[in-house]
């Protein structure tokens, strides 16, 4: 599956960015509030281009759109409330969940919620019948994120432990987590079109846009781990939510890039910077690449190193087909030039 266009760039700002500069307020009225997410997200866009302008990085006008999530940031917060995590909201900050840490008879009690009844949710599709009503349509989604990354919010670190002892309690777990994410994921879907471009707005530069399951926290497992316990869940989201893509934001994707092989019909993956590119594409040779810079690195490195760094990953790829470029949770202090520098790149090497 081929982008819309050839070296698709998309950066993320942290919340802390987007609060000092244009003075946005991260709390729970930016995520809830109809009218607040309209007028957020069109000054946001808007604030892009007058800031930077470059061609594709936010809009030269102040078009009010009906955007049901924050396209703009990464906030996975919704599943876990679901199973009752407390979340936390911050102007400058993205929501925080407090994991539950629930005991053993707990987690094998957990039924999938019915979420269209349930809070958050129910709010969300409220508002989302809203913004339908005013304005004939919806665009954007929600984050869903990912099965292993719940279970962490729900269980807490216990679920290592649970995956190892092979008990029940992580199978009963993961299965519930996977059924949530699928309804929920199969009903925003069928509303606006799309699941994830708030996951990462790279997978809007594809057609139909890809579905992108966050596996953030298998970097902390091995590919055997990953392959008895995770690899049935990507299978079966891969059957289910076409076009597929993995996101793995750590540095080892080549970890577990055997496993990743092994789920049928993925064309997308986010591949964490400091991974091992050449390795992953050994065993994923056709898939594109959404190589992800690092944010530290964008903050203190010179425009030059940027530049340096962008082309020796394009190196390890192979060359430049099948692939784009990222950089998402950049800070307030990072230096507009870098920003610039992954554009420009992009731009020479389209030529």
């Amino acid at each position: 599956m081929k982008a819309n266009i050839k070296i698709p760039v998309e950066i993320v700002f942290t919340p802390k960015w987007w609060n000092s500069h244009l003075g946005i307020n991260f709390d729970k009225g930016f995520f809830f509030d109809p009218n607040r997410r309209v007028e957020d997200e069109m000054n946001m866009r808007y604030y892009l281009y007058e800031r930077f302008h470059i061609e594709g990085l936010g809009e030269k006008e102040k078009i009010r759109k009906p955007v049901i999530g924050p396209i703009h940031l990464a906030a996975g917060y919704i599943i876990p409330q679901l199973f009752g995590c407390p979340i936390i909201y911050h102007k400058d900050g993205p929501p925080d969940i407090l994991p539950l840490n629930i005991s053993d008879e707990d987690a094998l009690k957990l039924k999938v919620p019915d979420f269209k009844n349930m809070y958050p949710t129910n709010d969300i599709i409220q508002m989302m019948d809203i913004l339908e009503k005013e304005y004939g349509y919806i665009e954007g989604d929600i984050d869903w994120s990912g099965v292993l990354n719940h279970a962490l919010d729900i269980r807490g670190q216990q679920i290592f432990m649970d995956m190892y002892d092979d008990s029940k309690v992580a199978k009963h777990l993961f299965e519930v987590i996977y059924e949530s994410i699928l309804e929920f994921a199969k009903y925003i879907k069928k509303r606006t079109g799309s699941t994830s471009i708030s996951v990462n707005r790279q997978t809007k530069n594809f057609d139909p846009p890809i579905n992108l399951h966050s596996n953030c926290s298998v970097q902390m497992i091995s590919n055997d781990m990953y392959e008895k316990h995770l690899l049935q869940y990507d299978i079966g989201l891969s059957k289910e939510l076409q076009p597929y893509g993995i996101h793995h934001c750590g540095n080892n994707m080549d970890n577990v890039a055997l496993g990743y092989s092994k789920v049928p019909n993925v064309s997308f993956f986010d591949v964490g910077y400091g991974s091992d590119i050449k390795k992953c594409r050994t065993y994923l040779k056709e898939a594109f690449f959404n190589l992800r810079l690092s944010p530290v690195k964008m903050l203190n490195d010179t425009k030059e190193q940027v530049k340096d760094d962008i082309y020796k990953m394009i190196e390890q790829n192979g060359g430049i087909d099948n692939m784009g470029l990222c950089c998402i949770n950049m800070d307030e202090k990072t230096p507009d030039e870098n920003i610039r520098a992954i554009y420009e790149v992009a731009k020479e090497l389209r030529k």
